[in-house]
């Protein structure tokens, strides 16, 4: 079993299929990466990536107590702390690593988010961040196929409602992105694009199917799915391949760089 199966198969007993696909193409890219200790992840939410992922991180912070406090029971955390990414509560130079999986896009004032992380980082650390661009809308299926059969409206609409319930504030370009990090004092050793248009497309399609997951987040703190060992199997028959492809091109950006 490859990496990447490994990490959609727990995917799929975490996640819905949606969050699945996108999360497991960010851990395959992510997996290629060396995160020197101690490690900081950005954005934690309740510890879904961590949990896929595998790796025990040192510290994790998110700004949502109730995400903190589901994260907590999923022990991949040594550490927790409710804190705002653009005033981290931590010493200078004191993680090896920082990383942050699809969280730029949901935080304002992106150079003092930078700023922060470079700041607790270690000479030479090394961060390691994945992020939404403003190719992302114009590649999801309903959106573009309401605008072309001309209901624009409803398609603008979908999109506020989407910024709303997931709460993304910040969608520049990847150039903007790639200056933005230069800007703030770090090198940058890898830009590159991920999250193809056809995962994009099959996010987007599969977002309804999401929705009896989040039935059971009031009372345990995080989604709940319920799903048979010969449907996982199907679906890795279906989609692994699509998650393996390197991408030549994509929707997202995935920055690896280093504090100068």
């Amino acid at each position: 079993m490859t990496k990447t199966e490994k990490y959609f198969r727990k995917y799929l007993q975490i996640a819905p299929l949606c969050v699945a696909l996108w999360r497991s193409v960010e851990a395959k890219h992510l997996s290629k990466v060396k995160l020197p200790r101690p490690i900081l992840d950005i954005g934690c939410g309740w510890g879904e990536f961590a949990e896929a992922f595998g790796v025990n991180i040192d510290m994790g912070i998110d700004i949502a107590s109730n995400d903190l406090r589901a994260a907590a029971k999923g022990k991949m955390y040594k550490n927790l702390t409710l804190a705002d990414a653009r005033n981290l509560p931590f010493a200078e130079n004191s993680y090896g690593s920082v990383f942050s999986i699809s969280t730029f896009e949901h935080i304002t004032d992106t150079p003092s988010l930078l700023k922060e992380m470079r700041r607790v980082l270690k000479p030479g650390g090394t961060l390691a961040i994945t992020m939404e661009t403003d190719d992302v809308d114009k590649n999801t299926f309903y959106r573009p196929f309401l605008r072309k059969i001309g209901l624009t409206r409803l398609s603008n609409w979908l999109t506020w409602a989407y910024n709303t319930k997931f709460h993304r504030r910040t969608l520049p370009s990847k150039e903007k992105w790639i200056k933005d990090i230069k800007a703030a004092g770090f090198k940058i050793v890898l830009a590159k694009n991920i999250i193809s248009p056809l995962i994009t497309k099959l996010y987007d399609i599969f977002i309804p199917t999401a929705l009896p997951s989040q039935f059971f987040r009031p009372f345990i703190g995080r989604r709940k799915v319920f799903r048979p060992k010969f449907m996982e199997d199907l679906l890795v028959k279906i989609f692994l391949k699509y998650i393996e492809k390197e991408e030549k091109i994509g929707t997202n950006l995935f920055i690896v760089a280093t504090k100068i």
